[in-house]
């Protein structure tokens, strides 16, 4: 079950159903008599989207001048597109945004069983959003795993993104992450595993929401605040099968360790096709995830290879556009200030 979309009970929305013009999950401005130009979204009036898949739909938001050049936010593992909602309001109103739900996570749908999982789906998934909106180019914003995906989003269509931001990461992660030591063969009986325990209702057991609350900043290591955490888990829990609690909306294969093996080789053969310009937003109390070395060696590539690439630092934890969006937004508002159609 979807929780109750907000965007449903705006004046805004109800404005839309007065008319014939909608269109699926999302609308075009200028149907609605009003000139393209001047109509807008505000980030707290963010408009719910569906974009139908194969497997079912991708999630998001979407606010901003909705005639605006359009940035895509992608957020981090086990996040969703309310990663976004505290910066959203500072960012320029200029700009169309639109903040994905990655598959498997908030009000996406989940791969189905039987299906393995594996990080070019989340590049995929961006693909198919550009082409449900007939974009023919795009920004990036990515938070960790969204950075990632950036990255490599960029790299395999390098003629699509002008500009990439990346929070508080600076490459994409090696798989398996550092901390999974299992084997291929171990990573799969794991999933294997799990498939099982998800295909029976009765394994996914109902919490408390403040216990799920509690759950996620205590796997955080406490680098992320309630208030933030309380903002993802209005896309990030959903009733429990039994009815009786609460369970996260995530996909629980999703921190599983990859069967997928995504080695430096990989990182570098594909980072030689970026050419985006590309500004690195840096926490400075962030997890680095590989040695220095070979960070500097990637931030070599991006001076050799970008239009332009920059590199600043911002106090903070891994989460910091959620926990002080004041001290990123003014970083990226400068830095896509200049884009337009």
């Amino acid at each position: 079950m979807i929780p109750a979309i907000n965007f449903l009970r705006t004046h805004t929305f109800r404005k839309i159903l007065q008319g014939p013009w909608l269109k699926g999950n999302h609308y075009s401005p200028s149907e609605l008599g009003q000139p393209l130009a001047n109509y807008s979204i505000n980030a707290q009036d963010a408009e719910e989207i569906r974009i139908p898949v194969a497997y079912g739909h991708i999630a998001g938001k979407r606010w901003g001048n909705l005639s605006g050049y359009p940035i895509f936010c992608l957020h981090g593992l086990c996040d969703n597109a309310n990663s976004f909602l505290p910066i959203g309001p500072l960012l320029s109103p200029k700009h169309q945004y639109i903040a994905l739900d990655a598959t498997g996570h908030g009000f996406s749908s989940h791969l189905p069983l039987g299906v393995a999982l594996n990080i070019w789906e989340l590049v995929i998934s961006v693909r198919r959003v550009m082409e449900y909106f007939q974009f023919k180019r795009f920004s990036i914003l990515g938070h960790s795993m969204g950075g990632s995906t950036g990255l490599l989003f960029s790299s395999t269509y390098p003629d699509v993104v002008d500009k990439l931001a990346t929070l508080d990461i600076i490459k994409p992660v090696i798989l398996p992450l550092p901390w999974h030591e299992q084997s291929i063969k171990e990573a799969i009986e794991l999933f294997l595993d799990m498939e099982k325990k998800l295909a029976d209702p009765k394994n996914q057991k109902g919490l408390p929401l403040e216990v799920l609350v509690s759950r996620y900043v205590d796997a955080n290591k406490g680098e992320i605040t309630l208030e933030s955490v309380r903002t993802l888990m209005a896309r990030g829990s959903k009733p429990a099968p039994s009815g009786k609690g609460f369970i996260y909306s995530h996909d629980p294969r999703i921190v599983l360790p990859s069967v997928m093996r995504f080695s430096l080789v990989h990182h570098r053969e594909i980072m030689k096709s970026l050419k985006c310009h590309l500004k690195i937003i840096k926490a400075a109390q962030g997890p680095l995830y590989e040695p220095i070395e070979v960070l500097e060696e990637f931030m070599g590539y991006y001076r050799q290879q970008c239009r332009s690439y920059e590199y600043v630092e911002v106090e903070g934890t891994h989460h910091v556009h959620m926990n002080n969006p004041e001290r990123v937004a003014p970083v990226v508002n400068e830095y896509f200030d200049d884009l337009s159609l």
